[in-house]
């Protein structure tokens, strides 16, 4: 049971922070919400940890996905601390695409959730 209580919070926390990683308006009223609504507060992209976690992120998806993608720098971040510190990321890789990443971090364990390319091509 605890299991897939776990199980159940961290797909929870991945689609929290996937949908609210950036401002989007409403459907009624146009609204704007933002991630600090959500609980989740905007990171600095070139804070030391907030690289570390992004690298990890890179590195794991190359072992998972048998891919050599290479960090370039963190386009967006944000950040959620509860039992376990979560972090939602966009990350510029070498091949110029944007991904998202949610990485949850325990004591020094790290773990990576998701990891997709965006839809949207980098043009810088």
């Amino acid at each position: 049971m605890a299991a897939i209580s776990h199980s159940l919070l961290l797909v929870l926390t991945f689609l929290v922070a996937v949908s609210t990683l950036f401002e989007f308006s409403t459907a009624l009223g146009g609204r704007k919400v933002k991630v600090s609504d959500t609980g989740f507060k905007p990171a600095d992209p070139k804070d030391p940890k907030v690289v570390e976690v992004a690298v990890y992120a890179i590195d794991e998806h190359n072992k998972e996905a048998k891919t050599n993608l290479k960090f370039d720098h963190v386009l967006k971040a944000a950040f959620q601390v509860a039992q376990e510190t979560t972090y939602s990321l966009v990350i510029v890789s070498s091949d110029e695409y944007n991904y998202e990443a949610v990485v949850v971090l325990n004591g020094d364990s790290k773990k990576l959730i998701s990891f997709r390319k965006q839809k949207i091509y980098n043009f810088q």
